[in-house]
Formats: structure tokens, sequence, C-alpha cells
């Protein structure tokens, strides 16, 4: 009888320990990832923010506004219809 109590609770001592070493693995697996979500969402918010900055910068209006207030007004203005692309045909 005394056997027995003293294998139940040897198991359940076991088992407690060994259920509370997985409990703190996936938590700091857990933490691990949110660590990693929370550095991802950042970098996404920065990339869109950076995405939105250069389209608006790319704008012709916003180029020439951006350069008459901040170039001097010697510069010169190209139209789309008067820039000429070079196209190049490379062949190995």
């Amino acid at each position: 009888m005394f056997k027995n109590i003293l294998i139940s609770l040897f198991i359940l001592i076991l088992g407690s320990f060994f259920t509370n070493v997985y409990k703190n693995q996936s938590k700091d697996l857990e933490n691990k990832i949110n660590e990693k979500n929370q550095k991802i969402y950042e970098l996404k918010k920065n990339n869109d923010i950076e995405i939105k900055e250069n389209i608006f910068l790319k704008s012709p209006e916003n180029i020439k506004k951006l350069a008459d207030r901040y170039l001097d007004k010697n510069y010169i203005i190209f139209d789309s219809k008067n820039i000429e692309y070079l196209k190049i045909n490379e062949k190995k």
C-alpha cells in the first residue's frame, strides 16, 4: 500500500515537472513570436510610409513644387513628351 502511494506521488511530481518545463518553453516561444510579429509590423509600416513618400515625391507636380521651393530659379523643366528613352538591345 505504501509502495503504491509512493509510486503515485513520484509519477505526479515527475508529471508536474515535465508539464512546467514544456509550459515555460512554449511561453518563451510565444514571446519570441510576438517580438518577431511586432518587428514585422513596424517594418511593414515603415515600408508603406516610404512607398507613399516615394510616390508623392516622384509625381511631376510635386517635383515642380519642390524645385520651386528649394532650387534656384534657373533650372530647366522638361516635358515628358520631350524625353526620349534609350532602348538597348542586349544579346549575349
